[in-house]
């Protein structure tokens, strides 16, 4: 281990230390200010310990033309893999160890025009949202938001893209602790997006151009769009029904396309990936449903991708169904402007504790293309130990068919996380 490596080690934990003993923030992404029912209740107290709303009043403040609230995330992994003689053979040997999965530090705010815009920037080290391709520090988020007509919203910069609600989701917020369908996705990209919310919050419809370019890219358009409903909506959302439609349209780079993908963990291999292959563009169409009722619920996604090329067109697919009961009765509390779920806040003062489970699959094979077909199956028990800790364990099972092989990785994951 060299100098340099050994001394942004250092510095890493300083910055983890600091967050400890500093930090208090309920989200890691902007929110609109109607949702209150996704916001922490700075009124609870819980037998574990965490930091005090007013003790946190030097991460607020507001000036003649802006507001700023900052936001840190520190999440600690541990993961420990037992593989087959055949899954070694696949994907090679898989290291057992920790991993920072993410160390954030974000800003967001108002900016006091007449019509306020909001604003959200964050720094991050590793990451739910940064890809192996990515230097291991850097931006994230970039993204400014200019309300237009009424229920209108243009965002610009760099930003989440409008697909999938594994991605348009917070990430440390979902019931399971790893995305399954990254191979059809990118989470972030530079551009603009435009939302619309109607019939009382009730329905969204969102669209977004993304083109790299401007931030180092290959200048590659990118077109995405997300139609969501709420067709049931009861007991101020303890009971919903959330349907959405979504699709991705992406051109090939120097007419190649790779679709690859981890073992639900951050620090695997790619145990699906098709390699380059020859092909003009991708469409990418997902369809997603989360039930929730009370305390029980199930998220089911499937996208469907058609990668085209000048002799044929390759498919690909991949769905996940995930049920979580939580013990202690909390229903996870709905953002309707952003269609999607957002985390428990528990009720009691021992915290909140939640069963889930998970069944999945990858499949990159298509014809003369042998990416792998990579099932899952996943289930765990989250602690939700405070508005801003949680503490998961989950136990994994993949088989992996690939190279004329059936190959099984057993994980055991745990999470420690803070957001606020």
């Amino acid at each position: 281990m060299n100098f340099q490596s050994i001394t942004g080690r250092i510095n890493l934990l300083l910055i983890l230390l600091f967050l400890h003993h500093t930090s208090t923030a309920q989200h890691s992404e902007l929110i609109d200010s109607s949702q209150i029912q996704v916001f922490a209740d700075s009124g609870k107290s819980y037998f574990i310990p965490d930091v005090k709303h007013r003790d946190m009043n030097w991460t607020r403040g507001s000036s003649k033309y802006f507001t700023i609230q900052m936001g840190f995330v520190p999440i600690i992994d541990y993961n420990l893999n037992i593989q087959d003689e055949k899954s070694e053979q696949q994907v090679g040997k898989q290291e057992s160890r920790f991993d920072i999965r993410s160390a954030r530090v974000s800003a967001r705010g108002n900016i006091k025009f007449k019509n306020p815009w909001t604003y959200f920037v964050s720094l991050e080290y590793k990451g739910f949202d940064r890809t192996e391709d990515d230097t291991k520090f850097g931006l994230t988020d970039f993204k400014i938001s200019i309300p237009l007509q009424k229920n209108f919203v243009l965002s610009i910069g760099k930003i989440k893209e409008t697909f999938c609600y594994e991605m348009v989701g917070d990430a440390a917020n979902l019931p399971h602790m790893e995305r399954l369908l990254n191979p059809f996705f990118k989470s972030r990209s530079t551009g603009a997006m435009l939302n619309h919310s109607m019939l009382k919050d009730r329905m969204t419809v969102a669209a977004g151009w993304y083109n790299d370019w401007p931030s180092g890219g290959n200048g590659i358009n990118t077109i995405t769009g997300r139609i969501t409903a709420l067709p049931v909506w009861k007991d101020d959302g303890k009971q919903f029904i959330h349907w959405g439609v979504s699709f991705r349209y992406v051109p090939a780079t120097d007419n190649k396309i790779r679709l690859k993908g981890k073992n639900e963990s951050n620090i695997s291999s790619n145990y699906v990936d098709t390699k380059d292959f020859e092909a003009m563009h991708q469409f990418n169409l997902g369809f997603e449903q989360l039930l929730n009722y009370k305390n029980v619920s199930f998220l089911m996604e499937y996208i469907h991708n058609w990668s085209e090329s000048t002799l044929n067109t390759a498919e690909f697919e991949g769905y996940y169904i995930t049920g979580s009961y939580i013990f202690t009765g909390e229903s996870r509390p709905y953002d309707k402007k952003a269609a999607y779920a957002r985390r428990i806040k528990p009720s009691a003062k021992h915290g909140a504790w939640e069963l889930f489970a998970r069944i999945g699959k990858v499949d990159l094979d298509s014809k003369d293309i042998h990416g792998g077909i990579n099932k899952r199956f996943t289930t765990g028990i989250n602690w939700w130990a405070t508005q801003y800790w949680k503490v998961g364990v989950c136990y994994g099972l993949s088989n992996l068919d690939k190279n004329e092989i059936n190959g099984k990785t057993q994980t055991i994951q745990t999470r420690l996380q803070w957001v606020f």
